[in-house]
């Protein structure tokens, strides 16, 4: 049975303490990674974590990923615009894997 939720989570913490702020995009990462494991996947992300989103749509072996590498290496073959964004980095910039 299809199933989705919408949850928003707030963070609190004091911007101007490092070992807070720290803590607190950790505790995100780890929201991310729970929440796939449990299926669901996420609506929008923080730039810290758009890469750690990206990653975790691994259906068919990150088809998802590979289709929008593809549109953007047709569309933007220079990677000028939005490189990075939502987890799709053009050909001369991706990550290794």
């Amino acid at each position: 049975m299809p199933r989705s939720a919408l949850q928003i989570c707030l963070l609190n913490f004091d911007k101007k303490d490092p070992a807070q702020v720290a803590r607190a995009f950790e505790c995100c990462k780890a929201l991310v990674v729970a929440a796939a494991k449990a299926g669901y996947g996420e609506y929008r992300a923080h730039l810290e974590v758009m890469d750690l989103v990206a990653e975790q749509y691994d259906f068919n072996n990150h088809a998802l990923r590979r289709f929008n590498e593809r549109l953007k290496d047709a569309l933007d073959p220079n990677g000028i615009l939005s490189p990075g964004k939502q987890g799709i980095w053009p050909k001369g910039m991706r990550p290794a894997r």
